[in-house]
């Protein structure tokens, strides 16, 4: 009986430690806990636990047990169910004049240094609008913002009202916020700073710099508007991965088109993995290694390789990695990992390979 207990207290420890890994760190993140029911728009902060409108925008809350205007499905700006739960709110992405509504959230503990975190969204474009956002960010603060202005929140307007400790994450879409009847999904991760408290969510661009479809050329309006409603709000901090030493490892969205040695927003992403790693393991180094398809001459591709190669150690480098930790070199087309002259195997060719190896001292 004492072994049986021992057993059950084990994996009630191992049920704990999982849920606290990926455990949602945003408070009230589906909007279901709130103190009244809306009666009108422009309540969100009144009527949440936990959630604030951080400027003058008259950001919404909507929940089935609302007024007309803002009830769940059917509201002022169209109809939606509820991703989860019987509530969410909404707010204007793109309206006339720079006008902006924002969205900020209470975390349940300030963010670790250097830890990596996961962010993810749930977005559902409202009937009545006629265009549609492509990109949308999150604010991690300090402290919590209540800023006199309806404008969009721009690192200038920031600095203007004396904001400090603050970081822009551009959110990638995952599942397109163009429809209007399903909800689609934003996703990023991000690197803390430490002792964030805070993430608001919203568009930080002005109309000029916010890239946008017009979905309905049938309404004759001079108000162009984006407006979403949005659910299911989430941060949870990533399971750190793990690597092998000695042994090569490769990015799955490190991909580079033909000819170029850019990286994408993507694989960026994907590289800041591998910082983090480097960063909370500081007795290791890391090797890169370039590699090419074989449609250009072995000079060149020696060349093009080494670019990619050291495009990737400069990144990780401005990171924050010593340039003494990391070691680049460019391979060519010599270490194919398919000898196929076709699309596939010369995409999967056009690769950089990682190293995790032992730290070295030279001193010694």
């Amino acid at each position: 009986m004492r072994l049986k207990g021992k057993l059950i207290q084990g994996f009630i420890f191992l049920f704990f430690c999982q849920y606290v890994i990926s455990q949602n760190l945003v408070v009230n993140g589906s909007f279901e806990d709130y103190t009244i029911c809306p009666v009108k728009t422009g309540v969100l902060g009144y009527s949440c636990e936990g959630i604030t409108a951080p400027t003058t925008g008259s950001t919404d809350y909507f929940h089935t047990c609302g007024k007309t205007q803002v009830q769940v499905p059917n509201n002022f700006n169209g109809a939606q169910e509820a991703y989860h739960g019987d509530a969410y709110a909404g707010l204007y992405l793109y309206s006339p004049n720079d006008y902006r509504e924002y969205i900020q959230f209470n975390l349940k503990e300030p963010l670790e240094k250097g830890k990596l975190y996961k962010v993810s969204i749930r977005l559902s474009l409202a009937e009545n609008s006629v265009l549609a956002v492509q990109n949308a960010s999150v604010l991690f603060t300090q402290d919590r913002l209540a800023l006199n202005t309806n404008k969009n929140l721009s690192k200038m307007r920031l600095e203007n009202f004396n904001i400090k400790n603050y970081t822009y994450q551009d959110l990638e879409v995952k599942k397109s916020i163009f429809n209007k009847e399903e909800w689609g999904l934003l996703e990023t991760e991000y690197i803390a700073k430490g002792n964030e408290r805070y993430i608001m969510f919203g568009n930080f661009k002005n109309n000029k710099k916010t890239n946008h479809v017009r979905l309905d050329f049938k309404t004759k309006t001079i108000s162009l508007k984006s407006y979403y409603y949005i659910d299911d709000v989430s941060l949870e901090l990533k399971k750190e991965k793990k690597y092998a030493l000695n042994k090569p490892f490769v990015l799955n969205k490190l991909q580079f088109k033909h000819d170029s040695y850019e990286l994408s927003e993507s694989a960026k992403r994907d590289i800041k993995k591998v910082f983090v790693y480097l960063k909370r393991n500081p007795k290791v180094d890391l090797e890169i290694f370039g590699h090419t398809d074989n449609s250009g001459t072995p000079a060149y591709n020696k060349y093009l390789s080494s670019r990619r190669a050291r495009s990737v150690a400069l990144y990780i480098e401005s990171l924050g990695i010593p340039e003494n930790r990391i070691k680049w070199v460019g391979k060519g087309d010599k270490a194919p990992l398919f000898e196929s002259d076709s699309d596939k195997a010369r995409n999967a060719n056009r690769r950089v390979e990682f190293v995790i190896t032992e730290f070295e001292d030279d001193d010694q």
